[in-house]
């Protein structure tokens, strides 16, 4: 599969199906693989590019501070490799700043907008818990195996229902997360560009067609973040997924990939 060099680090990508582009982001620690549920019901209607952001999987993976706005610069190239001028863009978490970013930096490169699960940061962001957050902090000086970090995070990733009925699709989730565990100076680094982020005072700005999503038991980026996103952009749809924690994608699969499929139809 292809790599493109640009800002300093070769980055990975993989180009499946035919259409228009759709770029997908991936969030904090995860590689593109992480796509895994949501590829092959989007890539039967659409050239879907998926790609490790730095830091992760196939990626360079530099020991210097990361920034989402170099992230985005990351992902530009990677459309730029791909030979994409436009595509629709759907990030999700840490990938969701990244394409806020993108749309704002290069608004000229976005046919829409699709935010997962994200925030824009700033003086409006709320905050998740403290043990959530330190939690999240504690990962990079852990001495657990990857796979014991994982089911650890479990419980804020996805919510307690899930974890309790679907046990099975947890750990296909963790297995295919683990198999290219991110290295923990790089997992630092993403964090520190995600708690960096800040678009609050930006995202009016975004004139592209956006629809944002949000599980209503999200405890990493809590619920009202989604709100408030699609409350200042402009003439943002909102998809409240009940009961659905941070992972929507494993907990609600079907459910949003339609709901995403009706919304580039629509455009």
């Amino acid at each position: 599969m292809p790599s493109t060099n640009a800002n300093g680090i070769d980055l990975y990508y993989e180009v499946h199906g035919e259409g228009e582009p759709l770029l997908l982001i991936m969030g904090l620690s995860l590689n593109s693989k992480s796509w895994f549920r949501t590829l092959p019901a989007l890539s039967e209607h659409y050239k879907v590019i998926i790609f490790d952001n730095r830091g992760v999987g196939l990626s360079g993976k530099p020991n210097t501070p990361y920034s989402i706005e170099l992230m985005a610069e990351d992902a530009r190239a990677v459309l730029d490799a791909a030979g994409v001028e436009t595509a629709h863009v759907y990030g999700i978490s840490m990938g969701g700043m990244i394409a806020q970013r993108l749309a704002l930096k290069y608004p000229e490169r976005i046919r829409s907008l699709i935010l997962g699960c994200t925030t824009s940061g700033g003086e409006n962001h709320v905050q998740p818990s403290a043990d959530v957050s330190m939690l999240m902090l504690s990962r990079a000086s852990s001495i657990a195996t990857p796979e014991e970090m994982a089911w650890a995070t479990a419980p804020i990733l996805y919510s307690q229902a899930f974890i309790e009925n679907q046990r099975e699709l947890v750990a296909e989730d963790i297995q295919k997360r683990i198999e290219l565990p991110i290295l923990p100076y790089a997992y630092m680094l993403q964090l520190q560009a995600c708690l960096a982020h800040d678009t609050y005072n930006e995202i009016e700005q975004i004139k592209a067609s956006t629809l944002v999503i949000h599980g209503d038991e999200d405890k990493l980026v809590p619920y009202e973040n989604g709100v408030n996103l699609a409350d200042k952009i402009p003439n943002a749809e909102f998809m409240t997924i009940q009961g659905a924690g941070h992972i929507y994608v494993t907990e609600a699969n079907d459910l949003v990939n339609k709901r995403v499929l009706d919304f580039l139809k629509n455009l």
